[in-house]
C-alpha cells in the first residue's frame, strides 16, 4: 500500500463527493436504526454537521486495498477505480467506527 496515493484519494475532490454521496444514502437507512449513536449520526450527516462526513472520506481512502487499487504507479491516481460498491461495503463497515468517535451509545455527541 502506498501512502501517497491514500493521501491523494483524501484530498481528491471527486472522491470526496462519492463517499459524502455514500455516507449520505447510508444516514437514510441508518436513521431509523435502534441503536441510538447510529442515528445520531445518520441526523448530523443528513444536517451537513461539520467534520462528520471528511471522517468517512479519509476512512474509505484508507480501506483495505483502496490505495493500491488506485495508484496508477507514476504517482498519479484515478479514483474512478473505486466502484461505488466498494464505497458502499467501505461506508457500512466504518458507520459503527465514526458512529463511537462522535456519540456515546446513548446518542449524545461526545
Amino acid at each position: 500500500m502506498s501512502y501517497e496515493s491514500q493521501a491523494a484519494l483524501e484530498a481528491d475532490y471527486q472522491f470526496q463527493q462519492r463517499a459524502r454521496a455514500a455516507a449520505i444514502q447510508q444516514a437514510d437507512y441508518f436513521k431509523d436504526d435502534q441503536r441510538a449513536d447510529l442515528v445520531a449520526l445518520s441526523d448530523g450527516l443528513l444536517r451537513d454537521d461539520a467534520g462528520l462526513s471528511a471522517a468517512f472520506v479519509r476512512l474509505d481512502a484508507a480501506g483495505p486495498g483502496i490505495a493500491d487499487k488506485v495508484d496508477a504507479g507514476d504517482g498519479a491516481i484515478d479514483q474512478s477505480l473505486v466502484t461505488d460498491a466498494d464505497l458502499l461495503a467501505l461506508t457500512q463497515a466504518s458507520y459503527p467506527t465514526v458512529a463511537a468517535l462522535y456519540f456515546a451509545a446513548d446518542g449524545t455527541p461526545l
